[in-house]
């Protein structure tokens, strides 16, 4: 394993891995541990590894600044094709109907805000029809501070962006948000009414709260 640094101190009496914030690794070890040992850990350890390394290149560079973008959580290479007829087009790539690159953000942006409504809207019915909790209105937002919010008129709000991650990931806003509709604080019984509605939403909040800065154009 490349960019492997080995600390030795007198006062560690076990292990300690770090994964540093550019994807090398801080592996401390006791003094007179045997060197041997500390490869053997490093590849019992390889997966977990692996994952922090990826997220630490995930906060150093945005994937839009090569040339890709996110959607519902796959990198797509942008590129432009104006003879077709849709202003946006996903397959292998995201096509976009133009020949002028200045217009990219804007075509994008409007892109993925009906994207956001067409697929958010229809999760959030679903989730609500099996929950048995009913709601005022659906809107998307360009809020710059929440990926969703329960108003007191019921209404609930969700963050354009959120099409860029993955639909586990939304799914998780949206029962978070639908949860609102009876538990208006973060109480244990507010996470029980999320986790009966989708049990696997810490998982997707974790993926959120790390990944969230690059759901962006």
């Amino acid at each position: 394993m490349d960019n492997v640094t080995i600390v030795r101190s007198i006062k560690r009496k076990s292990v300690g891995i770090q994964v540093l914030s550019d994807a090398s690794i801080k592996v401390t070890i006791p003094y007179f541990y045997p060197k041997w040992h500390v490869t053997k850990i490093l590849q019992e350890k390889f997966e977990w590894i692996t994952t922090a390394q990826q997220r630490m290149l995930l906060r150093q560079v945005k994937p839009q600044q090569q040339g890709y973008y996110l959607y519902l959580g796959k990198t797509y290479k942008l590129e432009l094709h104006p003879g077709q007829k849709e202003l946006v087009k996903v397959t292998d790539k995201i096509y976009i109907a133009s020949t002028n690159d200045k217009f990219i953000k804007t075509y994008l942006t409007s892109w993925y805000k009906q994207q956001a409504r067409k697929i958010i809207v229809e999760r959030v019915n679903n989730y609500a029809r099996i929950a048995g909790l009913s709601f005022r209105s659906v809107a998307i937002t360009t809020a710059e501070t929440r990926w969703g919010s329960c108003s007191s008129n019921r209404t609930l709000n969700f963050n354009w962006k959120l099409v860029m991650a993955p639909i586990e990931v939304i799914d998780y806003v949206i029962t978070h948000e639908l949860a609102h509709l009876t538990e208006l604080n973060h109480s244990r019984a507010f996470w029980e009414t999320i986790r009966k509605m989708y049990p696997l939403y810490r998982e997707y909040r974790t993926w959120l709260k790390r990944n969230g800065h690059i759901l962006t154009v």
